[in-house]
This record gives C-alpha cells, sequence and structure tokens, in this order.
C-alpha cells in the first residue's frame, strides 16, 4: 500500500462517522419533532460528507438508503408520488455526492500533484546546487558558449584561468578571440553533435598566450548551436617535455661529440707514428716540429671526455617504462603484421637510472628490430625481464635474419649500419652511465640484445 493510498484509508473511517452520525441526527430530528414536512433537504449534508471518501457506487448507494429513509417520514401519498419523490431524492443525492466527490478527488489530485512538483523542484535544486559546487570547485575550465562564442555559463576555474576575476566577469563575453579552438569548432558545419578533445594555445584577458588542452562537445544547428567544453592550462607539462627534449637532446649531442672524439684520437695515434717516422728519416726542421705540436693540441682536444652524463638518477619502475615502450612501438609491429609481447614478473623490485634515458634505449633496439625484420614471415618482437639477485635482466630478441659480423656492433659510424652508427653506441653509453649494460647475445637465429640494469639500492660492482 503507498502512502497516499495508507492515508486515504486512514480518513476513511473517521468521515464515515462524521456521516453515519449527520445522518443519525437529522433522523432523531424528524422522529422527535413530528413535523408535517420532511427535512429532506438536510439528507444531504451526510451523502456529501460521505462523497469524500467514497468511491461514485458508493455515492449512489448512500443517496439510495438517504432518499429510502427520507421517505419514511413523508406523510401518506399515493404510489405514483412516492417514486416519484424518491427518484428525484436519489437523484439529488447522487448529483450533489458526486458534486462533492469529484471535487474532492479533484482536489487531491492536485494536492499530491503539488506535492511531487514541490519534492522533484526541492530535488533539483539540491541536485543544481551539486553541480554547481561540483563545477566551482573543479580545477578545470568549464565553459558552455552559444553559437557565436559568447559565454553562457563558466565556472570558478574558468575566470581565473582566462583572468576574468568578478563573479559573472566571463558571463556574455565572446571569447571567439581568447578560445579560437571553441570559435572554430562552433563554425564547423554539417554534423549537429561533435564531440573531441585537441590542443592549442588560448588568451587571457591581457592577452597573454599559454597552452591549454581542450575536450568539447558542440550540439544543435543555427543560432540553437551549442558548445560545452573543457579548458586546461598545460604550460607546466610543456615546459616540463621541453626540458625533457632539452635534455635528451643535450645528451645525445655530448655522446655523438664524444664518438667524433674517439675517432680523431684514432686519426691523431696514426699521424703521431707517421711523423714520429718522419722525424727519424728526415732532417730536424720547423715545419716536423710544428706538425708534432699540432698533433698532440688536436690529441688533448679529442681526449676530453664529454660521455659522462650528468641527469640524476633514481628508482624507476621498468614495467613502467616497458608499458610506454609497448605504446609508441606496437602499432608499427601491427602494420607488418607482427606481435610485440612483454612478459614482467608481477614483483619486479625498481631498478637504479633515469626512465626517460631507459625508454630511449628500449625505442633504439625496438626500432633496430622493426628494420631487421621487414622481410620476415612472422615479424615478433619479445621482451622478457627476468630478476637476478642483484641486476635486472632485460631481454630483448626479435624473429629477423640475425647480425653477420656483431664484431662492430657497437662502434661508432660503424659500416653498413642503416642510420649514422651511433644507435647502439648511444644506447650502451646510457645503459653504462646508469650502471648497466648492454650487450649482444649470439643466437642460431634472429637477433637478441641483453640489458642489464642494477636494482635500486644494490651496491656498485
Amino acid at each position: 500500500m503507498t502512502r497516499l493510498e495508507w492515508n486515504g484509508a486512514s480518513r476513511r473511517i473517521p468521515v464515515l462517522f462524521l456521516a453515519l452520525a449527520l445522518l443519525g441526527g437529522i433522523v432523531a430530528l424528524e422522529w422527535a419533532s413530528h413535523l408535517d414536512y420532511s427535512l429532506g433537504v438536510l439528507y444531504v449534508f451526510p451523502v456529501a460528507v460521505a462523497a469524500l471518501v467514497f468511491r461514485r457506487s458508493e455515492v449512489i448507494a448512500a443517496a439510495v438508503i438517504c432518499a429510502f429513509i427520507r421517505s419514511a417520514f413523508t406523510p401518506p401519498l399515493t404510489p405514483v408520488e412516492f417514486w416519484l419523490r424518491f427518484a428525484m431524492a436519489v437523484l439529488a443525492y447522487s448529483g450533489i455526492g458526486l458534486l462533492v466527490g469529484e471535487i474532492s478527488r479533484h482536489r487531491r489530485a492536485m494536492s499530491a500533484t503539488l506535492s511531487k512538483l514541490e519534492l522533484e523542484q526541492a530535488m533539483r535544486h539540491r541536485a543544481e546546487a551539486q553541480l554547481r559546487e561540483l563545477a566551482d570547485s573543479s580545477p578545470a575550465a568549464l565553459l558552455t558558449l552559444d553559437s557565436n562564442g559568447v559565454v553562457l555559463m563558466a565556472n570558478r576555474a574558468a575566470h581565473e584561468l582566462l583572468d576574468f576575476s568578478a563573479p559573472d566577469g566571463l558571463i556574455g563575453v565572446d571569447l571567439s578571440s581568447n578560445v579560437p579552438l571553441f570559435a572554430g569548432a562552433l563554425r564547423v558545419q554539417g554534423a549537429a553533435t561533435m564531440r573531441t578533445s585537441t590542443s592549442g594555445w588560448a588568451r587571457r584577458r591581457d592577452g597573454t598566450r599559454f597552452p591549454v588542452a581542450t575536450w568539447f562537445s558542440t550540439r544543435g544547428h543555427g543560432e540553437a548551436r551549442r558548445l560545452a567544453g573543457i579548458l586546461v592550462d598545460t604550460s607546466e607539462e610543456v615546459r616540463d617535455r621541453e626540458r625533457e627534449t632539452f635534455r635528451h637532446v643535450y645528451d645525445n649531442n655530448r655522446l655523438f661529440a664524444s664518438a667524433v672524439s674517439h675517432e680523431i684520437r684514432n686519426l691523431c695515434s696514426a699521424i703521431r707514428v707517421v711523423n714520429s717516422n718522419l722525424v727519424r728519416q728526415l732532417p730536424a726542421g720547423a715545419d716536423l716540429t710544428a706538425l708534432g705540436a699540432l698533433v698532440e693540441s688536436l690529441a688533448r682536444i679529442a681526449s676530453f671526455d664529454l660521455t659522462r652524463r650528468q641527469s640524476a638518477h633514481h628508482a624507476v619502475q621498468l614495467d613502467k617504462v616497458l608499458g610506454h615502450l609497448r605504446l609508441v612501438v606496437e602499432p608499427d609491429w601491427m602494420d607488418l603484421e607482427g606481435g610485440v609481447t612483454v612478459t614482467v614478473p608481477s614483483d619486479l623490485p625498481p631498478v637504479h637510472g633515469d626512465e626517460s634515458a631507459l625508454l630511449q634505449v628500449f625505442i633504439n633496439l625496438a626500432q633496430n628490430s622493426l628494420r631487421a625484420v621487414q622481410e620476415a614471415k612472422a615479424p615478433k618482437l619479445a621482451i622478457t625481464v627476468t630478476s637476478e639477485r642483484d641486476d635486472i635482466l632485460v631481454t630483448v630478441e626479435d624473429t629477423g635474419p640475425g647480425i653477420s659480423n656483431p664484431s662492430t656492433l657497437f662502434q661508432p659510424f660503424r659500416e653498413g649500419s642503416a642510420g649514422s652508427g651511433l644507435g647502439l653506441f648511444i644506447s650502451r653509453n646510457i645503459t653504462r652511465s646508469v650502471g648497466g649494460e648492454l650487450v649482444h647475445v649470439p643466437t642460431p637465429t634472429g637477433c637478441r640484445f641483453d640489458v642489464r640494469l642494477r636494482r635500486e639500492g644494490a651496491h656498485s660492482p
């Protein structure tokens, strides 16, 4: 039983007692007064009171009962007059009772509807307040724009991000010049609904430009077109990314210069031997002396050690690095109808190193394998991680044709390489800089490299 039905049942009994009391009072009044005329009009009241809780059929039955009781106190009549008065009384009582019942039901329905509307309105106000609180507390800028790029709604973060400090400073402002991405999306013709994310640049109130990431959706056509968007300042991410890129370029340049220096030292050694032979065979002269001095100066310049990396090392979660690696290289392997498998123990401890540097090493090995398996029937790259006492061993193995002369693999500018011949040289130096080692392991088929890394906290050998 619903609450409304329970309330109706609880009201029914008192109303019925009141109707019976009125009927009893009228009957007692007629019995005691012995009037020459009937008080028939008073019988309307018990029927009207009962109609507040009776159904339509019950109202008609109550009208018949009241009309029959009324006929008991009328003067003697002919049968025709009796039944005519009886019918008229039934019609009058039931008509008034039904009217009162309909009014009562209508009033109850209106009251129930009003209560429901009030409850829904209260719930709506509560939901709106929660949404407003959620929007205002969000660290991301939330905006709603009309078809002309004018702000209809903006939260607190949007005001702060775009430098509109007043509470309603953004409302009614055209953001076409401040957020060109949103203005461009509103001008796109075609589908009414568009949901996407992108990055670009925005402009604050004072004209300062800054990088942003956006997520937005559009709906409607023409003047009814609307855009709801999220705006996030990515200045810190861009700065960190640019710093990291600069660090990689700087480290790679150092390694490249080290490789060039190594080759120059070899040439200087050969020139020094030839110069010594010339000094023994020819008379001493200023030119030979100057040549020797130039060779020694060039050797001193080339002997400067550029391989030391200055980046800070820390604990690195290797499974995270290999997860990023898979995201980067797997699409290229899928284009070859190949596959990449990464096997990592669940309890793998962190390693000592630099996350970006190790990712660079693994990307270089994976790209080398990708070039090697271009003609393979079943190109595959398997990366397996095993834990040893103080080391973590990462095995990178492909199904390519293998390497015919592995003795020159790690030499800079080696002949026969697909690129500059510095990739493996740089990767080995990066691995050694974090206390690890990169080696080639001969296998009957394919190519295998082992990257040995030191556990975080383990003593250096």
